[in-house]
C-alpha cells in the first residue's frame, strides 16, 4: 500500500534535496571549524570574547558594573 503511495507521488524530491542540503552545509560548517582555525591568535581573541569587556564596549553591548552590592 505505501509502495504505491509512493510511487505516485510527486513530492518525493523535497526531502531529498533537504537532506543533502543540510548535509553539505555540515561538511562545509565542519571543514570551516577544522580548517579556518588554525590561526592561533584568532582563536585566542574568539575564546576571550565573552569575558572581554572592552569589546562588548565597542560593539554597543551591555555594559558590566564594576561592583555588585
Amino acid at each position: 500500500m505505501l509502495q504505491e503511495f509512493y510511487k505516485t507521488s510527486e513530492w518525493l524530491t523535497l526531502p531529498l534535496i533537504t537532506l543533502v542540503f543540510f548535509f553539505v552545509f555540515f561538511v562545509a560548517v565542519l571543514i570551516w571549524v577544522i580548517f579556518g582555525m588554525r590561526n592561533r591568535h584568532r582563536l585566542d581573541r574568539l575564546a576571550r570574547l565573552p569575558f572581554d569587556a572592552s569589546a562588548s564596549d565597542q560593539q554597543g553591548g551591555p555594559r558590566r558594573e564594576s561592583n555588585h552590592g
